[in-house]
């Protein structure tokens, strides 16, 4: 007669849906960042500081990714940009702010190029383009700019 051994192996796995507050600090021991983290990544409202103590950056993530509605600041606390976020490429309108202007940038799909309308004074001054934030190109009028993009729509 033979014998027939049955085996069963449980193997117990923990993975942690516990959230924690995290803080990150400066090697001078001012806060550098602060935000939830869930199974190591950044996940819900984090804010981001410059060295000085002033906000930098706050947002959400997403399982480590960027999404949703972004503010950046200048070290001296002022707005200067703000805009979307999808899997952390930004997306949509943005809206980067300068002492005496702002632009109204639109991004392309590959979350690199940006098309931007300047205001100056309440009225749009020129038309940019910008790719990873390097300036390539502008135009000092609408006209110019549909002129040499005729299929792109703003």
């Amino acid at each position: 007669m033979r014998s027939i051994w049955l085996c069963t192996i449980v193997i117990l796995m923990s993975f942690s849906k516990e959230k924690t507050y995290t803080t990150m600090y400066y090697s001078s021991g001012k806060t550098k960042a602060e935000g939830w983290e869930m199974n190591g990544k950044m996940v819900d409202y984090w804010k981001f500081f410059h060295q000085n103590g002033n906000l930098s950056s706050e947002g959400h993530f997403n399982k480590g990714s960027k999404e949703g509605y972004w503010f950046y600041y200048d070290k001296q606390g002022h707005k200067a940009k703000e805009g979307h976020y999808l899997n952390n490429k930004p997306i949509d309108w943005w809206v980067y702010y300068y002492e005496n202007s702002y632009e109204n940038c639109i991004f392309q799909p590959d979350g690199k190029t940006r098309f931007c309308l300047t205001y100056e004074n309440g009225s749009i001054s020129k038309a940019k383009k910008y790719v990873n934030d390097v300036f390539l190109q502008q135009w000092l009028s609408i006209q110019s700019f549909k002129r040499d993009n005729p299929d792109f729509k703003f």
